[in-house]
């Protein structure tokens, strides 16, 4: 009997640890368990093993702050939520990267993940991303002269005319990237943002 209290104290210590707070957004909390499940879930999107050092915890943290306020704001200004088509469509390009399904659940249940987890993190990247094109997109002009000047300065074999659309694209997709960026930045510094650093080590 005692021995099973020991072991039911040790479960709840740990359960404690993966469940305490990593860190606080105005109100809203992410976990340490939050940090470590969404680390399992790039790393088996992006095909590789997560490493759970205390600098990539940091940076995803990081990243979940940024993505907890661009969502919030992507509710409050009602930005249209991606068709399920297109989350479909990714999940069915991660699949084909097995052999069976068999193998695609192994690796799941390897990762120590759900299906249900990886699409909810696939609808969150989509979602980002529409925001950011929805939001900052209208906002970039690129003139004749900025053009001209990045085709001087990459020099590619085509001509201007030839690379114009590519690279208008290119610098499109930068300037956007830049205004998320400062946006981001302004949106944490009116945000009471708090890291709870023993959850980093």
């Amino acid at each position: 009997m005692k021995l099973l209290a020991l072991l039911l104290a040790a479960i709840c210590v740990r359960a404690e640890t993966l469940d305490r707070i990593a860190v606080t957004v105005g109100r809203h909390v992410i976990s340490e368990r939050d940090i470590l499940q969404d680390m399992r879930i790039s790393a088996f999107i992006d095909g590789k093993a997560p490493t759970f050092s205390g600098q990539q915890k940091r940076q995803t943290a990081e990243r979940l702050v940024d993505q907890y306020l661009v969502l919030e704001d992507a509710t409050a200004t009602r930005v249209p939520p991606p068709p399920a088509a297109d989350v479909a469509a990714l999940l069915t390009f991660i699949k084909a990267r097995y052999s069976t399904d068999q193998a695609y659940r192994a690796a799941l249940a390897d990762a120590q993940i759900s299906e249900a987890e990886l699409s909810d993190q696939l609808l969150t990247g989509l979602r980002m991303l529409r925001y950011t094109d929805l939001r900052f997109r209208p906002e970039v002009q690129i003139s004749d002269e900025a053009l001209r000047a990045y085709y001087d300065k990459l020099a590619p074999p085509q001509s201007f005319e030839a690379s114009r659309g590519d690279i208008e694209k290119l610098l499109t997709n930068q300037q956007t990237m830049q205004a998320l960026d400062r946006w981001l930045e302004m949106s944490r510094s009116e945000t009471a943002i708090v890291y709870r650093e023993g959850a980093f080590q």
